[in-house]
């Protein structure tokens, strides 16, 4: 029997401790955020920002060396960064990963205009649901996007209009290839083109084809071109396979013309220094990623961003010393 009083004796002593070691612990904590709550410039955790980077196709150079840009200025901000994109050229596919970016409801999203009425829509559905779209590399014209980052593709054109109209004594035909008639980087560079050139009596656009992003199509097309107009002095390409789609076609052809192009791919580089290509006007894509982060932070911080912010294009060929940065972009 004094065992079992005993027993019991120690279950009370026991259960009291345990009961006022909680009601210490409790206190302690409700304690502690009172202070917390007291002290002067106390930090408070701040959720990341979260950025989606849809490319137009996953490891193209181009897009990947935007992905670096961006992902090194996310970085610098504390961002969540998320890059990802078709694995090849499809402009449905890019449509519905926007779709699935929209509805993950990301902080931003950094995305290419391509020039359709689906991709406006998009684009504003978005940012009715208060996600900010960023374009870059291409603009999407008329739709709510917070901004754009990317090359001044019309001054681009007009610089191309006059560097063919230098080599080419002023005179002549110029066939041009662009990659897709949609886009709007694609538009204004042919837009500038066209604008210098008609201010040259003897120089005139014989014809504008389509390669459909793709150096097989576009050494068909020069071919074809080729064909039409037998006295073709020039031929433009103004996506990035275009310049090599034309010089496959002249090679297999065993004729010459001069024969511009865009970006730096590494054949397209190597054509330069060999004189296959007269020249090529090159992009920074490290620079549009870096760009687009960097007023992205400064709009989350309340600040103003401009609307159009436009990256550097640089000569890489006879006339140009420049080492220029990032790879071909489609």
């Amino acid at each position: 029997m004094f065992n079992r009083r005993w027993s019991i004796a120690l279950l009370i002593l026991l259960g009291g401790f345990l009961y006022t070691l909680v009601q210490f612990i409790i206190s302690t904590n409700r304690l502690q955020h009172q202070v917390d709550n007291l002290l002067p410039g106390q930090a408070q955790a701040v959720p990341s920002h979260r950025i989606m980077l849809i490319s137009q196709e996953l490891d193209n150079p181009y897009w990947r060396s935007i992905e670096q840009g961006a992902r090194a200025a996310a970085g610098k901000y504390g961002m969540d960064f998320e890059y990802t994109g078709p694995l090849r050229i499809n402009p449905e596919e890019q449509l519905s990963l926007l779709e699935q970016a929209i509805a993950s409801r990301p902080s931003a999203i950094i995305v290419q205009g391509t020039g359709g009425a689906d991709s406006k829509e998009l684009i504003d559905r978005a940012a009715a649901l208060g996600i900010p779209v960023v374009t870059v590399d291409a603009d999407e014209p008329g739709s709510h996007r917070l901004f754009y980052v990317g090359s001044d593709n019309l001054t681009a054109g007009e610089e191309m209009g006059r560097l063919v109209a230098e080599a080419a004594d002023g005179k002549g035909t110029v066939g041009v290839l662009v990659g897709t008639a949609r886009a709007d980087s694609q538009r204004l560079r042919l837009e500038g083109l066209r604008s210098i050139i008609a201010s040259y009596p003897e120089m005139k656009i014989a014809d504008v084809r389509t390669s459909d992003i793709s150096r097989l199509q576009a050494s068909e097309q020069t071919r074809s071109l080729l064909a039409a107009h037998p006295d073709l002095k020039a031929v433009v390409g103004f996506s990035a396979l275009d310049g090599l789609g034309a010089l496959d076609a002249v090679r297999q052809l065993k004729t010459n013309r001069l024969l511009f192009a865009f970006d730096d791919l590494d054949e397209t580089k190597e054509a330069v220094q060999k004189g296959l290509i007269k020249l090529t006007l090159v992009q920074q894509p490290l620079e549009m990623g870096s760009t687009a982060i960097t007023l992205l932070h400064d709009y989350f911080q309340g600040k103003s961003v401009p609307d159009v912010s436009y990256t550097t294009i640089r000569l890489l060929g006879d006339s140009s010393n420049a080492k220029p940065d990032g790879e071909g972009a489609p």
